[in-house]
């Protein structure tokens, strides 16, 4: 049989099409092996810093550095709902910021720290937004290389503040979120007892340590995730429809129960003495507050409602400082029966306002839209959150320690540098949680070999590759 030449063309035609196929087919995969080693590398470093215009984390080296190719290589992320409305509301922020530092005629070594803050915050949500958005293998990489890089600066290069308290301030975060990873794998095959068990020891660990911000936020967790009142009874509907407005309203008392059960186990550990002699002593004196223990940890927040009362609109400018502000708070302290030590406290805090705070410190430092902002990510929170009861995924019970941590964090912590990165990651995690479509099917198995990257499907928009 004779083949004319007129047949072969479109044999070759077919054969080059393949070979570009292929060709195409290595280079995403070399881009993916490549991202995947990025995201590992920044998960790393997160909490190692260098000292330049202030403490910056590695981290956010590595993202500046790679930030032109990511842009580049992946776009369609950056685009996506409720993103847009977050990065204008942190420009804003930031323009508040700059006007107020204008107006107040703030030092240039503290307003060029009070920018750069904000930038970098910027920098690392496009740059996650990019790596990390509908990508869950990469995700469950950056939590695991964020616990274990965390665990490794607690050793190798240790803060002042962990000198002292080395579980709070060192080791603490690393061994709760790899616990917190670890009970995903028992979560997903709905194991609820093991999972319940590992968080239950999350808590027993801080709660004997004196950490109290994990009690809460892993208590609020459980409360949130695991089925501690079953939906449904034989024929009998316990609980009301997910995603109804009862079933919200279900949730917050729970989350509320929760909370109260975080303050009486304290209580239960300080009154039967099991905790150091510093931490029993700090405890007592906090239990006599006003506010009991959450606010009397947290004293802070009331000074800075009063700077924020003397000019809620414009702040009082990057790293503002007052002294009159450290004066009252160790007027509210002695108060309160706490003894302090004020020309330490001056010299310690070099005049700045005392805010512990994400919301206040925005505000303080900025004015109004820095408050805008945080106010914004507390509601998406509050979304979230509900969203990912109703879901369950099978990393819900790292993603709900992780996300109550930052809810917490919002009124009684500061925005400090190495938590740019982390709370940049959490708002992508948020935004994939929020746009998954309820109407697909979820797996209900964390799939460790068959597929390893599929542990959540979220949506078209959201997906990358």
């Amino acid at each position: 049989m004779t083949i004319s030449r007129y047949s072969v063309v479109p044999r070759m035609r077919d054969r080059a099409g393949r070979l570009r196929s292929s060709f195409a087919s290595s280079r995403i995969k070399v881009e993916s092996i490549g991202a995947d080693i990025l995201i590992l590398a920044i998960g790393l470093t997160c909490t190692f810093t260098v000292h330049m215009i202030g403490e910056l984390p590695v981290s956010e080296i590595l993202i500046v550095v790679a930030l032109p190719v990511l842009l580049v290589t992946n776009t369609k992320s950056l685009f996506r709902p409720r993103m847009l409305t977050i990065y204008s509301l942190l420009v804003l922020w930031l323009l508040n910021l700059v006007i107020t530092d204008i107006w107040r005629s703030t030092a240039t070594a503290d307003w060029t720290r009070g920018d750069a803050n904000l930038i970098f915050f910027a920098i690392d949500l496009l740059a996650l937004s990019t790596l990390i958005s509908g990508n869950r293998r990469r995700q469950i990489i950056f939590i695991a290389a964020y616990g274990v890089g965390a665990l490794l600066s607690a050793r190798f290069q240790p803060s002042e503040a962990s000198i002292d308290e080395p579980w709070k301030f060192g080791y603490a975060t690393g061994t709760n979120i790899l616990i917190a990873l670890f009970a995903c794998y028992f979560f997903s095959r709905r194991n609820y007892l093991v999972t319940g068990a590992l968080m239950g020891g999350i808590i027993a660990v801080n709660l004997l340590e004196n950490f109290r911000g994990p009690v809460l936020n892993t208590l609020v967790a459980i409360a949130l995730i695991l089925p501690v009142i079953p939906q449904h009874v034989r024929r009998l509907t316990i609980l009301p429809r997910k995603g109804s407005l009862a079933n919200v309203v279900v949730l917050i008392g729970l989350a509320a129960i929760a909370a109260t059960a975080a303050d009486v186990l304290v209580h239960f550990v300080t009154q039967r003495g099991l905790l150091k002699d510093e931490a029993l002593q700090k405890n007592q004196t906090q239990s006599q507050f006003a506010g009991g223990i959450v606010l009397g940890g947290r004293p802070e927040i009331l000074v800075s409602s009063k700077a924020v009362l003397e000019s809620p609109i414009l702040g009082h400018g990057s790293w503002a400082r007052d002294f009159k502000y450290i004066e009252m708070l160790a007027d509210i302290q002695a108060e309160w029966g706490v003894r302090t030590d004020l020309d330490f406290q001056e010299e310690y805090s070099q005049g700045l306002i005392p805010t512990h705070s994400h919301l206040m410190g925005a505000w303080v430092q900025a004015g109004i839209l820095g408050a805008v902002f945080w106010l914004y990510m507390f509601w998406l929170l509050g979304k979230g959150l509900i969203r990912l009861s109703a879901l369950r995924p099978s990393l819900s019970p790292v993603f709900a320690v992780m996300l109550t941590a930052f809810l917490f964090d919002i009124f009684f912590s500061p925005f400090a540098s190495t938590r740019r990165m982390t709370e940049a990651f959490l708002i992508n995690i948020l935004l994939d949680i929020i746009q998954t479509n309820p109407a697909r099917s979820l797996p209900s198995r964390f799939a460790w070999r068959r597929q390893p990257v599929r542990i959540l499907r979220a949506s078209p928009v959201a997906r990358t590759s």
